[in-house]
């Protein structure tokens, strides 16, 4: 069985909620995790969901996110006894969430309620590695700057989306899927593809978030007819200048239409959704997904929660190292091109955290990042964890990894132009 929490439109909540929110309900553009996080309480149960492990948050009619269970938590508000679950959500690859999400939720009108799974249920955690499922679909969404750029989307908007989406997290937003209306299910693959003047190419890639729905139009030249959308969690967004070019998808795909389809929502045959995987995997410098959805782990793109987690380990072992040695070091990750400042007697060094479940002979560093370090020659520090290791329960082991310091010297390596692969120089290494 499942328990599955009927959720309202989004309302905002005052002060002083005990499990800190400022709003609860259904809001279209958050992400599964940000839906979860609100939501998962305050709700009234009993015993009986102790013996679960599947949660689901629905609306209007359709399982939204999909949880596992990993206990509850006890809050007293004004005298009466409510919970909150704890868990995880489930992410596309894995058979349960994509069997459920997208489903029809059970119909009853107590806001909470049971549904049966027990198939799902039964799975191993082998069994659910290698369930055989439908086959997820890629779909290729277009962009063209002449066309839809208002109040300079483009220039003030899209950056910041880029910035968003780098730390490894997902990014929820909606795009317009053409005259394409139906064929697309939650998990399926989702490519964006920047068409016009250039730089052309593919510039981001991501899952869907829903099914095609109809809302207001985006052209205004079209205004009397409503336009087909879906909700897209990005995984990953780059600068058109850093896109995977139009001139090698025509070149090591050419099977592709000649990339350049006249509308959004344009679907791929297997065989080149296959090759323009690699092919972005290649130009960003990561490993390749895995070629079907029967994992739940599919590789960097599905998984920014994994990547995350690898790099927050990578980065407390660096601020670590350096606070061992007396610096004062502040953590300044977001939305900087460096993880942490160190300062020690008037002296500031600039840290810069990479983690990889690879051997970590290269890692990937940005432009800005590389711009930075060339700035601020000598006063930047790059710390590498390499061999990362996750226990059972989905958590970085935090005894495993390599870890190496080296002076962050982009000109003194080996610098490979993707994003960047950098190779670190042996003389560099400080520890």
């Amino acid at each position: 069985m499942a328990v599955n929490f009927v959720l309202t439109g989004v309302r905002d909540l005052p002060p002083g909620d005990s499990l800190a929110r400022s709003w609860v309900g259904w809001k279209a553009t958050a992400t599964d995790d940000e839906l979860w996080e609100v939501n998962r309480g305050l709700w009234s149960l009993g015993s009986r969901v102790d013996g679960e492990r599947i949660a689901t948050l629905s609306f209007d009619g359709r399982v939204q996110v999909v949880a596992e269970i990993d206990g509850r938590t006890r809050h007293d508000v004004d005298g009466v006894t409510k919970w909150a679950l704890v868990g995880r959500v489930l992410r596309p690859g894995d058979p349960v969430h994509d069997a459920l999400k997208g489903a029809p939720a059970p119909r009853y009108r107590n806001p909470v309620s049971y549904f049966d799974t027990a198939r799902l249920d039964m799975l191993s955690a082998a069994e659910r590695a290698s369930i055989d499922g439908r086959e997820r679909t890629t779909m290729v969404v277009t962009w063209n700057p002449e066309r839809w750029n208002p109040d300079g989307w483009a220039e003030n908007v899209y950056p910041r989306d880029v910035e968003a989406v780098e730390p490894g997290r997902l990014l929820r937003d909606r795009w317009a899927t053409g005259n394409r209306k139906a064929g697309i299910e939650p998990g399926d693959r989702i490519f964006f593809l920047r068409q016009g003047p250039e730089p052309r190419g593919i510039i981001g890639s991501g899952t869907a978030a829903s099914r095609i729905f109809s809302a207001e139009q985006w052209d205004d030249k079209r205004a009397e007819q409503d336009a087909n959308y879906v909700l897209i969690d990005w995984d990953t967004l780059v600068l058109p200048e850093d896109g995977l070019p139009h001139a090698l998808l025509v070149n090591h795909i050419p099977e592709g239409g000649a990339w350049r389809p006249q509308s959004s929502g344009w679907v791929l045959p297997p065989r080149v959704a296959a090759k323009l995987e690699k092919l972005w995997a290649d130009h960003l410098g990561h490993p390749a997904p895995l070629p079907t959805r029967g994992s739940p782990r599919q590789g960097w793109q599905l998984d920014p929660a994994r990547r995350r987690k690898v790099e927050d380990a990578a980065q407390d072992r660096l601020m670590a190292h350096f606070r061992d040695r007396g610096w004062i070091v502040r953590d300044v990750r977001f939305g900087n091109p460096y993880d942490a400042i160190a300062t020690r007697n008037g002296r500031t060094l600039w840290l810069e955290a990479k983690g990889t479940e690879t051997k970590g002979a290269a890692v990937i560093v940005s432009r800005r990042e590389v711009q930075w370090a060339r700035e601020h020659d000598g006063d930047c520090v790059l710390g590498i964890l390499s061999d990362v290791v996750f226990r059972p329960d989905g958590e970085v082991d935090p005894a495993s990894g390599t870890f190496r310091v080296f002076t962050w010297n982009p000109d003194g390596g080996a610098l490979s132009a993707r994003d960047y692969d950098f190779t670190p120089a042996e003389d560099d290494r400080q520890d």
